[in-house]
């Protein structure tokens, strides 16, 4: 399966399986599951551990027909990561659920599409309509899955089919949609509202990220509703016990340090409260949460402890380092923390240390020497890391040769990412769905919508011979105020989008990269192998077959490739170079006895010497 017949364009806001279930509907599949499966997926019940990997995105996006950064913007981060992306923002993986489906009647009724939002735990409710999520069918009572979904407003029994629109669902009060909205907002697909809610609190919570504040209420919840304590807040008898202390938690959050006297916690009967406030006070600094969330909470919980609800009273936690040694130990944070903000392993942050990698300080702790990281480097890394965008990702998606995109990232016009922890962990160079974007934005704004008609660009590029393409200096001149090119709306890809005039194909040919480090590297992939010789796949493997282009690995020397390339011409080049289609070229070569090597092209030199004696005429 190559794509789907009937592709549609994700909505702002939509889930990821959101949108795989209304395209699974628009093509007739019975369920997601059987897209996924004859797309070639590996499917275990849970499908967004599918469509959250990164690495299997690039094809997703060529069976949905949607460009790979746009898929990207509704995935959230690999499965097992604790800390995802979340539409340019982050929030923790435990969050997300990912085999059952919730969903708002009344929000369905006014767009029947998934909205992401509704996979959090954390929010139990719709902000669009503050009704309260439900998960089974209102006819059958069977619960939601993904895997068996068809659209998103249908019940996934077949037996039952019902209209999930019609069913009923509790409305939250009026007077806590205020705060709730605010919360909610803190996990906004729109970057503007996210601001927006993160403004409605004043320092040092506004000093937070917008999960981190939501993390904050989340903690704060079972202190302010008794009926929480101890309990699970997802348990769904709780539902509106966890919705109204979320309420009091932003109320608490806005009017930090002062804890309003109607939200202080009263101990319940028999409760050894000193002693149960002191326990939790130690383990404020255990989990998840980032350090300040954990000592600003130990601050709260210290406050209540000394029955102070001025929080500015409490001491000032927020520079104690947290419960895994050395977490911000004189500024710094130790190797442990580094593991579990970046999501690694300690082998694989051990290997990249070792490799010189990171900004490191060693420090004395309980008289051994260990290495410290700078939270800064560390916490940058951590926030780029979900827009992080591999070069292989690119180049499949736009059918470009890897070493197009690498030569793009050496001369600047596709802003790389520096830091050497990215290549180093990935094996590939990368840039990131921010840097594709814009990159994307100047070719449609300098293409001309007039015209229609021209090669593409991955055809007309095949004219440039005897050395790798000048990819940087083909997008270079393309931008530039010479540069003439059209888009093909049709096209799926960007080499097969962009079209250039029959009249500039020479001009092609005569380019150079902007830039002398813009290269190829001493290993290719047999892709690009084959596109610098301009053989086709079948061509290219007969030829390796002589032995002429030693293999490293599954890769190729890049310096035989670059040798091969100089002394064999295809008939693709020799029509471009002659005005000739690629079979004329070919009936020429044979009549004027042009020498063929091994059947993979003509000689060159034969060829350069031929067309210079004027043989090409006759």
């Amino acid at each position: 399966m190559s794509h789907v017949k009937y592709p549609l364009a994700p909505i702002a806001g939509e889930s990821l399986m959101g949108l795989v279930a209304r395209v699974t509907a628009e093509n007739g599949y019975p369920r997601t599951g059987t897209l996924l499966s004859e797309a070639g997926w590996v499917y275990d019940n849970k499908p967004t551990a599918a469509t959250t990997n990164a690495e299997q995105l690039p094809a997703l996006a060529d069976i949905l027909v949607v460009p790979y950064p746009q898929l990207l913007h509704h995935a959230h981060g690999p499965e097992g990561s604790a800390i995802i992306h979340w539409f340019g923002g982050r929030a923790w993986q435990s969050e997300l659920r990912t085999t059952i489906r919730r969903y708002a009647p009344a929000s369905l009724a006014l767009s029947a599409h998934h909205r992401a939002i509704w996979q959090l735990a954390s929010v139990p409710f719709c902000p669009e309509t503050f009704q309260v999520l439900r998960s089974e069918c209102h006819e059958c009572g069977v619960t939601q899955r993904w895997r068996y979904a068809n659209g998103i407003a249908t019940c996934d029994q077949d037996v039952c089919s019902a209209d999930l629109r019609e069913g009923p669902a509790e409305f939250i009060p009026l007077e806590m949609r205020d705060n709730l909205g605010i919360y909610a907002g803190l996990f906004s697909h729109d970057s503007d509202v996210r601001t927006a809610s993160r403004s409605q609190f004043p320092d040092p919570i506004a000093r937070l990220e917008p999960h981190d504040i939501a993390d904050l209420a989340l903690k704060l919840s079972p202190w302010l509703n008794d009926q929480l304590r101890g309990k699970w807040l997802t348990n769904l008898d709780l539902t509106m016990a966890v919705i109204s202390a979320l309420h009091d938690a932003v109320t608490l959050l806005r009017q930090w340090p002062i804890v309003p006297a109607q939200l202080l916690p009263t101990p319940g009967e028999g409760d050894n409260w000193s002693n149960k406030l002191g326990h939790a006070v130690k383990q404020a600094r255990i989990g998840r949460s980032s350090p300040r969330v954990k000592a600003l909470f130990a601050m709260f919980l210290h406050g209540l402890q000394q029955e102070q609800p001025d929080l500015s009273q409490s001491p000032d936690l927020t520079d104690l380092p947290s419960a895994d040694e050395g977490n911000d130990i004189i500024g710094l944070i130790s190797a442990k923390s580094a593991v579990r903000v970046l999501r690694e392993t300690d082998t694989i942050i051990a290997k990249l240390r070792a490799a010189g990698v990171f900004k490191l300080t060693d420090v004395r702790v309980h008289g051994v020497v260990r290495p410290f990281h700078d939270p800064e480097e560390i916490e940058e890394l951590a926030r780029t890391k979900p827009d992080r965008l591999p070069l292989t990702a690119v180049s499949q998606s736009t059918q470009l040769p890897r070493y197009a995109i690498a030569q793009l990232m050496q001369s600047g016009l596709l802003a790389p990412l520096t830091h050497p922890y990215w290549e180093a962990r990935y094996g590939v160079r990368n840039t990131t769905t921010q840097a594709w974007a814009a990159f994307e934005a100047k070719i449609q704004a300098k293409a001309d919508p007039a015209m229609i008609d021209g090669v593409p660009l991955q055809i007309a590029a095949r004219a440039i011979g005897g050395r790798a393409k000048p990819w940087a200096g083909i997008f270079a001149w393309l931008l530039g105020p010479d540069g003439r090119f059209g888009l093909a709306p049709e096209a799926t890809d960007l080499s097969h989008q962009i079209l250039i005039p029959a009249e500039l194909i020479d001009t092609l040919r005569m380019l150079e990269n902007p830039l002398s480090g813009a290269h190829v590297e001493d290993e290719l992939s047999g892709a690009d192998a084959s596109e610098i010789l301009n053989l086709a796949a079948k061509q290219f493997l007969k030829f390796v077959a002589t032995g002429l282009i030693r293999r490293h690995g599954k890769a190729y020397l890049a310096a035989d490739v670059l040798q091969t390339a100089a002394e064999i011409i295809g008939s693709v080049e020799i029509g471009y170079r002659m005005g000739l289609p690629p079979q004329s070229a070919q009936k020429w070569a044979r009549k004027v006895g042009l020498p063929t090597i091994h059947d993979a092209g003509y000689c060159r030199m034969s060829f350069a010497k031929i067309t210079k004696q004027g043989a090409w005429s006759g």
